[in-house]
């Protein structure tokens, strides 16, 4: 069986390791020329720390762990009113977890499949037709292949599920915040903190990345609108929004980057009811995406690469291992959306009042008491059964 996977990323990647260990051929297209590597941070437990145990590539991790010991809610000069400790983290996770770039997980992953895996960068699919024996993809770079499934891994603006499903506007949810993200010189020296300042309808977010000197600028901001602005109008488009705000902010904004090599999106997240048609599945934020606010997208994104993987090779009929896919994962994502939107609506609070209101709340829940209940709320457990220990020796 020969499987083509659109997108190099988390998702794509994992799947192409799985598929590869279980006997099915894959190749991956990527449209970017040499892998998406997102510059931004993530946090990394539960099932995700299991599929990339299971991968063997958790000592290639645990070198490049962001040096974040807390998470500091701070006020214009720069002072904590609220903090959430490593410890009460570990206490809320109860299990083994990273804080990593997002770049460090694909180059992980990346070097695990590449000397296994056909991998075409600078490429992606522009049509697709399902024979029913199998599927005819026509590539960009042009002529046509035939494999025996497609899966989309192509992340939320997937061109496989405009192709097979429809627009995106369909299966789009947005949150009404947007976010934006790019590397600074560190001129402040704060040390091993993750800093969140916020004023109304505005939030910055700054932490070390693990590299001497640098960090992450995150910036969340509310907006009616849902369009994407285009690259060349996005460092005005963040200067005019965070014009006048304090603490860091006017260093940041100064030190930014050439506006094309802001990351900037959305947050939107994406459902639809069913992830497959024909020879064709969907994986990871194609189908499910659950924004950064989840702190799950990519923990489930490899956990659904994983879960098609091995329903695939229990039953090479594409139409019961697809099915079987979709039972075991979807319900697992749609509750993890529901909680993102339930906590994105008081994320980036649109008033003085509402932000003195999220403050009284973070003192209270950020404590040890509190949990058990944010462990529940945000599903940080690994929803894959155990391994024996002759399984993971396989």
């Amino acid at each position: 069986m020969r499987v083509l996977i659109c997108g190099g990323g988390i998702a794509g990647l994992t799947l192409a390791y799985w598929l590869r260990r279980r006997g099915i051929e894959p190749v991956v297209v990527e449209h970017a020329p040499h892998g998406r590597l997102g510059g931004y941070g993530i946090d990394f437990f539960g099932t995700g720390y299991d599929v990339a145990d299971r991968m063997g590539i958790i000592d290639r991790l645990m070198p490049h762990r962001l040096p974040v010991d807390s998470v500091d809610f701070v006020d214009a000069s720069g002072r904590a009113g609220v903090r959430l400790t490593g410890e009460i983290l570990n206490k809320i996770i109860r299990g083994p977890h990273l804080a990593l770039m997002h770049t460090t997980l694909e180059g992980a992953l990346l070097e695990a499949i590449q000397d296994d895996v056909e991998i075409r960068f600078g490429e992606t699919i522009t049509a697709v037709r399902d024979t029913g024996a199998a599927v005819e993809i026509d590539l960009a770079s042009g002529g046509a292949q035939r494999f025996d499934l497609l899966v989309g891994a192509d992340g939320i603006h997937s061109k496989t599920r405009e192709l097979i499903f429809g627009p995106e506007a369909r299966y789009a949810r947005y949150l009404g915040c947007r976010l934006a993200s790019y590397s600074v010189p560190d001129r402040y020296g704060w040390g091993r903190v993750r800093a969140h300042y916020t004023e109304p309808g505005r939030q910055v977010i700054a932490y070390p990345t693990g590299k001497s000197g640098e960090l992450i600028a995150l910036f969340l901001f509310k907006s009616p609108h849902e369009t994407s602005a285009s690259r060349a109008e996005r460092l005005d488009l963040l200067r005019s929004t965070f014009r006048g705000m304090g603490w860091i902010t006017p260093s940041v904004l100064a030190d930014a980057p050439a506006s094309e090599s802001i990351f900037m999106d959305t947050m939107t997240q994406i459902t639809l009811p069913i992830w497959h048609r024909g020879r064709v599945a969907l994986v990871g934020d194609a189908c499910g995406c659950m924004t950064m606010v989840s702190a799950q997208g990519v923990s489930m994104a490899m956990a659904g690469a994983y879960v098609l993987a091995e329903a695939l090779e229990a039953d090479r009929d594409h139409v019961g291992a697809f099915a079987r896919y979709h039972e075991r994962m979807h319900t697992q994502v749609r509750r993890r959306q529901r909680t993102a939107r339930v906590f994105a609506r008081s994320l980036v609070p649109g008033t003085w009042a509402g932000l003195i209101a999220q403050s009284l709340v973070n003192r209270l829940v950020m404590r040890e008491a509190f949990a058990p209940m944010l462990r529940r709320q945000f599903g940080a457990g690994s929803i894959l059964a155990p391994q024996t220990a002759d399984l993971r020796k396989g």
